[in-house]
């Protein structure tokens, strides 16, 4: 794991303030890593590139959430069938700010590649996401390679 460790993807206010232990048991670490392997180290290896040649500033990424085990992902509304609870998914926000940037990069940067979701959540009426859901493989193990985005509450087809 080159760009992020297991204590920023299973970190938690809510876990934190409620008492939930949010430790993923060795099965969940391990999907954690194969998350951090094939999607997220790579992902920023490209962006650091992508933000060097458009001069966008840091390249760091955020995990704003990570892993979440299915008490903390019932305590913070997720979905039942969420890639967090196993693992897979993490949702992300470019440390520069530059989220409509980091939105087009991450889709255009997933074409050609195995993964289950990207969605562009919450967005605005201009597209603009509050942050970026990326998610390896479904509960299931599957990968659909769906991009979506949130508006209004409700899932629709990604615009390009």
């Amino acid at each position: 794991m080159k760009h992020f460790t297991i204590s920023e993807l299973t970190a938690s206010a809510t876990a934190l303030r409620l008492g939930l232990d949010n430790t993923p048991t060795p099965e969940h670490l391990a999907n954690l890593e194969m998350l951090v392997a094939q999607l997220l180290d790579p992902l920023r290896d490209d962006w650091t590139q992508f933000c060097d040649r458009q001069q966008l500033g840091t390249p760091a990424i955020t995990v704003t959430s990570g892993y979440r085990g299915f008490r903390l992902n019932t305590a913070v509304g997720g979905s039942k069938t969420s890639a967090h609870c196993v693992g897979y998914a993490a949702d992300l926000v470019p440390a520069n700010g530059r989220l409509a940037e980091f939105k087009a990069f991450c889709r255009d940067w997933l074409k050609g590649r195995s993964f289950d979701q990207m969605i562009s959540e919450d967005e605005n009426a201009a597209g603009m996401p509050r942050w970026i859901h990326l998610g390896y493989k479904n509960q299931q193990g599957g990968q659909r390679r769906q991009l979506l985005s949130m508006v209004g509450g409700r899932y629709k087809p990604m615009t390009v």
